[in-house]
């Protein structure tokens, strides 16, 4: 366990670095997007996994796109977030973060315990990423929009 959490932080330190450098080429918005993509990657390949090797490739995609998910987004909002709102947006942003933070964990003990089985669970979480991605599909771009 301790080698799988020193190969995801060390990860997510790599991922943020050249995804945010990414971010930088092609904008926020695209970069969220692949890293919501290495996340539906993650948990399909976290459901399909059956031996520690494989666990550990898992481990490398989840830190890359962990690395990056919290710094992009929060540059995102920042840049679609009219100044005078900041705080008031950053708010919402905060109590939605939060809010996940309970109920990821929640939907996969809930979907664990009543079908007995954590695979089918891991699963489950990949609807959050799904939403996410469908809602960020729609938002524009500031990269391509006028100021």
């Amino acid at each position: 366990l301790l080698i799988f959490f020193v190969i995801v932080q060390t990860t997510a330190i790599a991922g943020s670095i050249i995804l945010g450098i990414l971010a930088d080429s092609i904008g926020q918005k695209k970069t969220i997007i692949i890293t919501l993509v290495m996340w539906l990657i993650t948990v399909l390949l976290a459901y399909l996994v059956q031996d520690k090797s494989s666990f550990y490739i898992v481990g490398l995609i989840a830190g890359a796109a962990m690395g990056s998910s919290q710094s992009t987004s929060r540059s995102l909002m920042s840049k679609l977030t009219p100044p005078e709102k900041k705080t008031e947006f950053f708010g919402f942003y905060s109590f939605f973060g939060k809010s996940s933070a309970v109920l990821g964990p929640l939907v996969f003990g809930l979907v664990s315990f009543l079908s007995g089985d954590q695979r089918l669970a891991i699963i489950s979480i990949s609807f959050f990423f799904l939403i996410g991605l469908l809602i960020l599909l729609k938002v524009k771009d500031p990269k391509t929009t006028s100021a």
